[in-house]
């Protein structure tokens, strides 16, 4: 694995996505981005990722995804401090209808993937471990540090707007693995909710009511 920092840095290739190339890319390159505000770093980001992000999203066919009134609302009911980051996204995305449901992380396709996490605690530290244990090429690699709502977050981003594990100004951490269960319901893909939680949580608990609060598409084990 190799770590780069912001700026023209290789970015990894998502091939194992479904209707993406059976090559196996055994190098992961990981970069860094630092932005606080969407701006065009991030939009560099989409127009490289999105190829293989639409073909995902498009893997059980367009009429499997809802609607873009069905992803607003839906953001809009659970998480509505979001919305002026999320249409701000959708606007760098270009703005189109298909980009906009992806970036709700709505009721998206599932995510089959293992991981593992351990957390450790004593009197003088809090140390929180996240490992990939997917092929690396559908790891987007980017690790994204910004301040898109007043609080500053340093998180391994997914899906262009969601943390696979992350910190923020508080010192508050999240991490996500799959849960075990393949079943599918209605809800939001967990990396938007982490992303959330990131975003306008400082305390524990705090994220804690979250997860209580905001339905989730699948299982999935997080650690906070």
């Amino acid at each position: 694995m190799k770590a780069n920092a912001t700026g023209g840095a290789e970015a990894p290739i998502r091939s194992a996505v479904p209707g993406g190339s059976d090559t196996m890319q055994k190098q992961l390159i990981f970069e860094t981005v630092h932005e606080p505000e969407p701006g065009p770093k991030w939009q560099r980001l989409f127009d490289l990722h999105w190829p293989a992000y639409e073909r995902w999203y498009l893997s059980e066919t367009e009429r499997e995804r809802p609607s873009y009134l069905a992803c607003y609302n839906a953001l809009n009911r659970h998480m509505p401090e979001l919305i002026p980051t999320y249409r701000q996204l959708c606007d760098l995305s270009g703005g189109s209808d298909l980009s906009s449901r992806l970036l709700s992380l709505y009721r998206p396709p599932a995510y089959i993937t293992g991981c593992s996490q351990a957390a450790f605690a004593d009197a003088h530290a809090n140390v929180l471990v996240r490992n990939y244990d997917y092929p690396p090429e559908l790891c987007e690699g980017t690790i994204l540090s910004t301040c898109w709502n007043g609080r500053r977050v340093i998180a391994m981003s997914d899906c262009l707007v969601g943390v696979l594990d992350g910190i923020n100004e508080s010192g508050l951490s999240v991490s996500l693995a799959f849960g075990g269960r393949k079943a599918v319901g209605d809800g939001f893909g967990a990396p938007i909710i982490l992303r959330y939680i990131l975003e306008f949580c400082d305390t524990t608990p705090e994220a804690a009511e979250v997860l209580a609060r905001v339905p989730t598409h699948m299982a999935y084990n997080i650690t906070v």
